[in-house]
């Protein structure tokens, strides 16, 4: 039984096997002319005076370098070290990881004995303190970052 609807089945099936099986003759596939983003990467400087530590953050904090945070901090010689500040001036946005972070970078100061500031926090990212309510447990140094204040007007 060569023809009718099963023959034509067969060609079909025999057809699709044919073409997958060749070359792709000079064709690249999509995944290489289009490749993946690089992962952002996040910034981080680390200064000593005394018992004063600071390092400077640029760039977002959230699910890819948040924890790229947690290991910088962690790998640095605290000892003699009062108070660490982190300066978040270079940080536009500030994901739930990245809060996560700040918390675990957080308690971890406090087990051995160091004051954590944060320092030239953007509003945008004030902003997610303040709706969390954990802008009453981070202490921000210099007044208190506030986007400015817009009236409404209702027509």
């Amino acid at each position: 039984m060569t023809g009718g609807r099963l023959g034509m089945v067969r060609a079909h099936e025999w057809d699709v096997s044919r073409r997958l099986a060749r070359p792709p003759g000079g064709r690249r596939p999509w995944w290489v002319t289009h490749p993946a983003p690089e992962a952002p990467a996040l910034r981080l400087e680390w200064e000593t005076a005394g018992g004063h530590a600071r390092v400077a953050v640029d760039g977002d904090l959230d699910l890819v370098t948040a924890p790229q945070l947690e290991a910088f901090v962690a790998a640095r010689p605290l000892a003699g070290c009062t108070v660490l500040e982190l300066d978040l001036g270079g940080v536009p946005s500030l994901g739930s990881v990245g809060l996560s972070v700040l918390l675990t970078v957080r308690r971890w100061c406090l087990q051995r004995g160091i004051a954590l500031q944060l320092c030239d926090v953007q509003p945008s990212v004030w902003r997610v303190f303040e709706v969390t309510g954990l802008d009453a447990v981070f202490t921000a140094s210099g007044p208190a970052p506030r986007p400015p204040v817009q009236d409404l007007a209702l027509f």
